[in-house]
């Protein structure tokens, strides 16, 4: 076994040889498709099948008084509700007018204060696409509340910045883009003991 280097990471050489996407299932959030695949020694040769979908964002929105803005609503996956961050679908022109976009619709708020974390990727088996993870500080109310979808039913709760570990470690909060957006958050920004 080697050591790894970051400095010669390369993860976008020697890639195994794809067909063309056929297209096998359209939604309105993402496609499954299947792609002939062949590895890069000719050994494995197959159909491998994919979701191809737009990129995510999601925001940590922060108060003045440094609590955090979380929302609950129902996931259809898990059948139940989730607490979470504010986020979904960029389909705006821009990764950050997305971001500014869904803390609207999904609380009510805005913030003039934007600062991107980072990008992480859902799950790179299946998903072909990108999470990217904003900070909103000193967020505040529009005055004009929230702008739910049709379909979306969203509480939104404050809470204490310095108390979302535990509510991760107890697995209140579980979605793992979510989790992964509070990771890049307290690594830049350690909690103060």
């Amino acid at each position: 076994m080697q050591e790894f280097q970051p400095d010669l990471y390369r993860p976008d050489q020697n890639l195994w040889k794809r067909d063309r996407p056929k297209s096998l299932v359209q939604t309105p959030i993402f496609d499954l498709v299947s792609c002939h695949t062949e590895s890069p020694d000719g050994k494995v040769s197959r159909d491998f099948f994919h979701l191809v979908s737009k990129d995510w964002v999601n925001i940590i929105a922060l108060t003045p008084e440094n609590k955090i803005l979380l929302i609950d609503q129902y996931r259809h996956g898990l059948n139940r509700y989730s607490l979470e961050i504010p986020g979904g679908i960029a389909e705006k022109n821009t990764l950050l007018e997305s971001a500014q976009a869904e803390l609207r619709e999904e609380t009510g708020h805005i913030s003039e204060e934007w600062e991107y974390l980072g990008k992480v990727s859902g799950n790179p088996a299946v998903f072909d696409n990108w999470c990217h993870t904003f900070l909103a500080k000193n967020v505040h109310p529009d005055g004009h509340g929230q702008e739910l979808d049709e379909s979306e039913r969203i509480e939104v709760f404050e809470y204490s910045l310095e108390k979302i570990p535990e509510l991760i470690e107890r697995n209140i909060l579980h979605h793992g883009m979510m989790v992964a957006a509070l990771g890049m958050f307290f690594i830049k920004n350690p909690p103060k003991k």
